[in-house]
This record gives C-alpha cells, structure tokens and sequence, in this order.
C-alpha cells in the first residue's frame, strides 16, 4: 500500500514532464524500442505513467553530486524516454552506518533502492549490509538480473577476484545475489587514483614561507599548524581561522598522520624480525599516530568539533575557507571551492602539498588489480516488484554503451561529437562541468554515474574528465605521479581469512569499527600522554581478552599455507 500511494503521488510531480516527452503519440498502444548501442534493448510503453523509483543514496554529504531536478533534466528526460523510469534520490546527511541501521532496524525501508558503501570485509557499512542480506532484508536480484540486466552483470570484470568470493558471492549469501559494485574500472588503465592528500590554503603556505615539498613529514603538519595559530589569518568572513579540520564525520584526517601508517593494506602489521603479523591495532605505530593526533587537538590546532560534524557543517567550514589545511580527495574538494570560496576568493586556494612518506617509506600506496571494495547498490526486499523490475531495466540501459555517456557526457551532438571514436564535451559543457554546474543544471557528470558498474575512463573514452585529454588537469597529474602514486599489486588479501575462521563472528564484533573509533577519540581529549597510552592498552587488554592472539595465530597459519602472495 505505502508504494502505491508513494507512486501516485510522485506521479502528479511528473505528470507535465511525462506530457511534454510523449505528446503526439497515438492513444494506441505504441511500445518504443530503442537498441542501446550493445544488443540489449529498452522497451518503453508510453501509454503507461511513469514509473518512479525512490532511491537513497547513503553517502553523507552525497548531495553534492545532485541535480537542481531529479524529474527534469537531461538524464532524467532521457531515462524516462528510454525506460519509463525516474530515478527520485534522496541525500543522506549523516553517518552512513547509523543510517543503515536506523533503515534495517525500522523493518520498513522507505526506499526502493538505496546506494551505500561496500568496502568488503566484515565491519562497518559491508557488515551491516551483509547482515541484513542474510537475514532477508535486501531482495535476490539474480532472477531480475538474467532477465532484465545483461549490461549489469559485466561488473564482474571491474571487481578483485577475492572482493567477488568473500563479499560479492559470500558464503553467508547462499548463492543468491544481493548487492551490486559500481565505480569500477572496466579494464586497469580505467583505474582512478582519487588523488587523497593533504591540502593547504595556499595564501596562508606563502606568506609563512612555506613550499608544498616542505610538507614531507606529519611532524612538519604539526610545525606548520603551529606557525598558523600563531599567526593572525582569517577566513572569508573575517574571523580568526582554524589550523586544521576536515570534512564531515573526522573524513579525511587520517591524511594528516600518514607518517604513521604501516603501508599495509589489510588491517595488519607484519613485525620485520619474526615476519609474522599481528592486528594493525596493536602495533607499535598505534601509539605514536594517536599521540600526535592528540597533540594537535590538545595545542588547538585541530578543529575538536571535526571529528564528528555532519555534511553541513562541515561544507560551511570550507565555503568560507575555516581551515588552514584539511585531508581529503582531489575531486571533492575542486568542485565544492568552485562553486563557494573561489568565487569571491580564489586567492584561498587549496593546494596539495606533500608527498609524506609512510613509515615504510613509501609514497602513495598500493592499489589492488581490480577493485577490492567499491560503493554499491541493492534493493530492499519489500520494494514492489514492479519497481524493482523498473529499476533493473533503468540501471540496465544506463550501464549500457549509450547510457553510460548519457550520464558522463550528455546527449550526442548535443553536448559532445564523436571524434575518432572517442566523446570529446563541446567547450560550452566543459566550462560548466569545471564550474560544478553542469551535474546541477543537467544532471551530468552527477548521481546518475553511481549506478553505472563499469568506468571506462581511458578504455574507451581517453580521459578521466571531460576535456581533460586536451588540456590535461596539471594539478592532478601532479598529484597522482608525485604526491600519491598508485602501485598495482596483485594477491590474496589476509583480510578474507576471516571467513574460515570458527569464531569468525565474535571476532567481527571484537573488531567493531565504531568502537574503536571511540576509544581512539577519547585518547585525542585525554588529558595527558599518560592517560592517552592508559586508554589504548585498555583498548589492546580488551583485544586479547577478546581472543585475538588466537586470531593472529590463525592467520598467519593460513597465509603460510598459500603458495600465492598474501597481501597484509
């Protein structure tokens, strides 16, 4: 009952849309068919109403990638053109996890699709999901899959071979298929380095002196912070600046302490005289990164409320350039300053600064051949089926050859030409893109790319961005080849072990995310050094009373046991 009345009043907010795309068809029946480009084909009977498929993306501050219309704009004219579908998205603006749990526990998801975090493993959002998933919540889509959704099925291609075995098809999963990856690469040269660094307002670095290059240690965050309190700089309201921060939720201040990171990317570390891992957590770096990160706060250079503002805050931090330095990715940051700070300041530019190396002294870090964690999408088990079928087909033509530059190029002669096979964005549509006004005002370059599995960036398109195969982001460049370069390795991550292990469920719940993430903060606002390392042995006592060390012991009987390479 509550999808009909949803549809139905959803259906009165389209309803001059629907008329202005079908008006002078016949009151016939008339199905229009239209090949995708690839052999599949979309069916839409534009004597039906349209379907509206209300979808939740679970991204906190996701909002940004939104259209000014979810029901009128360019993709959305064109999905319901060729499908009959319009997509209506909803942004979260808090936690994801707490809004997955909030959803599950409710036993009435008020959505019929929802997008959210999928990194694998068994803690955090991938738990909560895999959970609920086994517990019946999320609906099997392999039926609708083989039936509606061929151009869906090809995320395999994009996924690390052991993300498809433990988190993909696990086990708890009884063969049925209930999530589906997307922001994948389609071959490994579509790979996307997001470019996470440290970024500092240039204005403030200049006028102390400082060099990007200068930024090679998180002991010269910590002097440079220091410089900054010290000094009188103010953001665009006037007010006195904040050293550092970061976005909502404490993301990404763990930039800021790279210099304490093991360079392992599995959650262990592997003690150089014994070659035997141990629980990331227990390791002898734990300490120094939890101190430094407690210095900063304690000495005011870290904004205390950052660790756990929401997406509103935050974004008013930044509109106004609050932070002297933050972490975050390359992308997030350009467009958001665009379409705020710059246009009144651009002289509070931020710019990426580094490399700092991590204790192993690599730069950059280490990315695995396939994605071995991505964002994904699944369906709630009591969406109506007819929705669901409705959303399959929708996601379906927009993983196809057509609908995949629909949502990152626009309509062909419209927005972009073909030259030499390949999109090139007309000048007009570059310019809004770089702007951050192009997936407002059109809904390209926007949410619409989140249900798309496979990104052929470079395979197909020869660029990451529109235009940027022209006229190169230097900035960028820099940073993905001197700051964070990615390497590719390939193996067996230790991570999956976890699922053959007897007491693999109490080990999950030992290793709760959140709860560490509470013990580490309660470390920073300790009121010394002392009472700081006092709450993390309280922390590693309630690891080992926990059970890890037979943990360890197991893991590191499996890795021995594998011929091939074990990634820790």
């Amino acid at each position: 009952m509550k999808r009909n009345i949803k549809r139905l009043f959803c259906t009165v907010m389209v309803i001059m849309l629907t008329f202005s795309i079908f008006t002078g068809c016949s009151k016939d029946k008339e199905t229009n068919i239209t090949n995708t480009g690839d052999g599949s084909k979309n069916e839409a009977d534009n004597n039906k109403e349209p379907i509206v498929v209300k979808v939740f993306s679970c991204w906190n501050g996701s909002s940004g990638n939104a259209p000014r219309d979810h029901y009128d704009n360019v993709v959305a004219k064109k999905l319901l053109e060729e499908t009959g579908v319009i997509l209506d998205i909803e942004y979260a603006t808090s936690s994801e996890s707490e809004n997955l749990n909030m959803m599950f526990s409710s036993g009435d998801v008020p959505y019929d699709l929802v997008t959210a975090p999928y990194w694998g493993g068994n803690g955090g959002e991938t738990a909560i999901i895999k959970r609920a998933s086994s517990q019946g919540m999320v609906m099997p889509l392999e039926d609708l899959l083989d039936e509606y959704g061929p151009n869906i099925k090809e995320f395999e291609k994009g996924c690390a071979k052991d993300f498809l075995e433990n988190d993909i098809y696990c086990k708890e999963f009884d063969g049925h298929t209930y999530v589906i990856p997307y922001q994948l690469p389609a071959t490994p040269e579509d790979n996307k380095n997001w470019g996470y660094c440290v970024y500092v307002r240039k204005d403030i670095m200049e006028d102390l002196g400082w060099k990007p290059e200068d930024f090679d240690h998180s002991e010269k965050i910590y002097e440079f912070l220091k410089e900054v309190k010290e000094g009188d700089f103010q953001d665009a309201n006037g007010n006195p600046v904040i050293p550092a921060g970061n976005w909502h939720n404490g993301w990404d201040y763990n930039q800021l302490t790279r210099s304490y990171h093991t360079g392992y990317m599995c959650g262990f570390w592997v003690d150089p005289d014994t070659d035997k891992a141990i629980v990331d957590r227990r390791g002898p770096l734990v300490v120094d990164e939890i101190l430094f990160m407690r210095k900063l706060v304690s000495e005011g250079l870290f904004d205390p409320e950052a660790f756990r503002q929401n997406d509103t805050i935050a974004k008013e931090k930044h509109a106004v350039g609050k932070y002297a330095l933050h972490g975050v990715h390359y992308f997030h940051q350009k467009d958001f300053y665009k379409n705020t700070l710059y246009k009144e300041h651009p002289e509070m530019e931020y710019v990426p600064v580094g490399p700092i190396k991590n204790s192993r002294g690599q730069t950059g870090g280490n990315a695995l051949k396939g994605r071995a964690g991505s964002p994904a999408w699944f369906i709630p088990e009591d969406t109506d089926k007819e929705i669901a079928e409705a959303a399959i087909k929708a996601i379906n033509y927009l993983n196809s050859k057509e609908g995949k530059l629909l949502a990152f190029y626009g309509l062909e002669g419209v927005h972009y030409d073909m030259v030499d096979g390949k999109p090139k964005m007309k000048k007009e549509y570059i310019d809004m893109n770089k702007e951050g006004n192009l997936k407002t005002e059109t809904g390209i370059q926007g949410e619409y790319r989140e249900f798309i599995s496979l990104y052929p960036y470079i395979s197909e398109w020869g660029e990451f961005t529109p235009g940027e195969s022209e006229i190169p982001d230097a900035a960028y460049e820099h940073i993905i080849k001197d700051i964070v370069p990615d390497t590719i390795v390939e193996g067996y991550r230790a991570s999956n072990f976890i699922n053959n292990y007897e007491k693999k469920d109490e080990i999950n719940e030992l290793l709760n995310g959140d709860l560490w993430r509470d013990y580490r903060e309660r470390a920073y606002f300790a009121s010394s050094d002392e009472e700081a390392k006092k709450i993390i042995d309280e922390y590693c006592k309630y690891l080992i009373d926990g059970g890890i060390l037979e943990y360890e012991e197991f893991i590191n009987s499996e890795a021995d046991k594998r011929d091939d390479k074990v990634l820790f």
